[in-house]
């Protein structure tokens, strides 16, 4: 009689060493994770300002337009900046040319929220007055939080001159707030710029935005900066100014950058500057 043997299993474990590695790459990874969810918007303005200053610099003889973007017909141009483009150099860019026109304003970004300023701000806003730019500055509203210290931290930033362009109050990002709530205080900000400053302020709002939330008598006063990506300008009345791409290059900015043109003649474009 042949006793047959029972087959035993042998189980490998994976060595306890490669267990180590792999928790630490994984307790690596989430802090990693973490880390950027937290400082996210900080992590890509590095990042981004890295590869902008290690960028060939377009020619500084260059005295077009980017021939791929449309370029509507008007007589004053100008575009907005923040951070994200990098030092200007604006001395170079207040020289430039393009069909016998040539960038007449910058609106600047100052604030957004209650906390953060755009790091670039005092540069470019001193620049722009330095090389004969007609300058503004925005604030970018943050539904989520307090109208009144949103507003205090933008007018603590910007100090308006005499030939000036309006504050902007730009908004455009979604909320889970209601519309009545989100009227309320977009409104606030409005009114608070207007006692500070003295001057009735531009409100920048697609025109999807204005039909949900400001097509109303409260707003009407307000005159509006709309983006809009199309070869045809705002359908919207009380427009003062078009912002007609997100992604031009321009001589002088490492980053590509905003193009608008205004909504009227020399002498109207006069007419709405600082007192």
């Amino acid at each position: 009689m042949v006793v047959k043997k029972k087959r035993t299993t042998v189980k490998h474990r994976r060595p306890a060493k490669r267990r180590v590695w792999l928790w630490v790459f994984m307790l690596v990874l989430l802090a990693l994770s973490t880390f950027f969810l937290i400082f996210e918007r900080s992590a890509r303005f590095y990042i981004r300002e890295f590869f902008y200053n290690h960028s060939p610099i377009s020619d500084p003889n260059q005295n077009v337009l980017d021939s791929n973007n449309f370029v509507p017909k008007a007589e004053i141009y100008g575009i907005d900046v923040s951070r994200h483009q990098g030092k200007i150099d604006w001395e170079s860019l207040s020289k430039f040319q393009f069909d016998n026109k040539k960038i007449t304003f910058a609106f600047i970004k100052a604030t957004e929220s209650d906390h953060w300023v755009d790091k670039r701000f005092e540069y470019n806003w001193e620049s722009t007055l330095k090389y004969d730019i007609v300058r503004g500055a925005y604030h970018f509203f943050d539904s989520q939080e307090d109208p009144k210290k949103q507003i205090a931290l933008f007018t603590s930033k910007v100090a308006l001159s005499k030939g000036d362009l309006p504050p902007v109050l730009d908004v455009e990002e979604e909320s889970q707030i209601s519309v009545t709530e989100y009227r309320k205080r977009v409104l606030m900000c409005l009114q608070l710029i207007e006692n500070h400053y003295g001057v009735i302020p531009i409100l920048y709002t697609s025109q999807k935005f204005y039909e949900i939330y400001f097509n109303t008598s409260d707003f009407s006063k307000y005159p509006l900066w709309i983006p809009r990506l199309q070869n045809s300008p705002p359908e919207i009345e009380n427009w003062i100014l078009w912002q007609f791409s997100h992604s031009f290059s321009l001589p002088h900015i490492l980053d590509q950058v905003d193009m608008n043109v205004f909504n009227g003649n020399l002498a109207d474009f006069e007419s709405i500057r600082m007192k």
